[in-house]
């Protein structure tokens, strides 16, 4: 009987283990912010801009906020808890994208905010940023030359105004942008310079086709079919018509970001 009763523990103890074992593991992003949501979660709200919440391995990343605090109201309904958001990046000073800058900060007190020295560009963020900063000191990190901000976690800062989120891993790489507004080929291009050799998992962000042609979307699309790319993810400021447009070249191979969706990387 004595041997029976620890061997019970153990089995049930067990799917325990496994589960935290395969939180550790998760690679998971959450669609908290994007123009368009999905319809089978009550309450989420939409607004234009994007904001991603990132799981891997047990580390927690937030990747741009919005336009205001409605990502914070998204993120309580999806069980997403901003308080416990280890890193924080802005791709880019545009307040569809960091409107929400100091509201995160305000449910945060740890996660240092990653962004370009060049983001205070505009005008409107340029402000915010001040006062931003002046409310809280030292959450605010400015990069200009490529960096690892954590364990395999990279920032290129060789796009513009932009700065780029790669995050690898043994199987991979996973590739986040803002809007592109100096390309997604071009971006693709410089991830690939920076990382030779590497398997793409998937490229997630929005695009900045809407206005071209139709004919320079569908050449973007087939540009990104010969890359090693195995998924891609996009939606905001790259349009629904364009997304159709990239959908009719790249097949399975792309997905609309919606808010509300949770995307699940092996």
């Amino acid at each position: 009987m004595r041997k029976i009763i620890p061997a019970l523990i153990i089995i049930c103890l067990l799917p325990i283990v496994l589960f935290a074992q395969t939180r550790e593991k998760t690679f998971r992003v959450t669609t908290l912010i994007e123009n368009r949501k999905i319809n089978d979660v009550e309450g989420i709200v939409t607004e234009n801009g994007l904001s991603l919440y990132i799981e891997r391995h047990g580390q927690t990343i937030l990747f741009d906020t919005g336009s205001s605090d409605n990502f914070i109201h998204n993120a309580e309904k999806l069980g997403v808890d901003i308080k416990s958001v280890d890193i924080a990046v802005i791709s880019h000073g545009h307040l569809d994208h960091a409107g929400g800058l100091p509201y995160f900060l305000g449910a945060n007190d740890k996660a240092i905010v990653h962004m370009s020295k060049n983001a205070e560009k505009g005008l409107e963020f340029k402000d915010l940023l001040l006062k931003t900063k002046e409310e809280y000191p030292n959450r605010i990190q400015s990069i200009d030359v490529f960096t690892e901000i954590a364990k395999d976690t990279y920032i290129l800062t060789c796009i513009d105004d932009e700065i780029v989120l790669v995050l690898l891993d043994k199987n991979g790489l996973v590739l986040f942008t803002g809007c592109s507004h100096s390309g997604i080929l071009n971006i693709i291009e410089a991830v690939i310079k920076k990382f030779p050799n590497i398997f793409i998992k998937a490229v997630f962000g929005g695009f900045h086709l809407s206005g071209l042609s139709s004919q320079e979307v569908e050449r973007i699309g087939r540009r990104m079919y010969n890359y090693p790319i195995v998924k891609i993810y996009t939606g905001h400021c790259t349009g629904i018509k364009a997304y159709l447009i990239l959908k009719s070249v790249l097949g399975v191979k792309l997905e609309y970001l919606a808010t509300g969706s949770k995307i699940y990387l092996f």
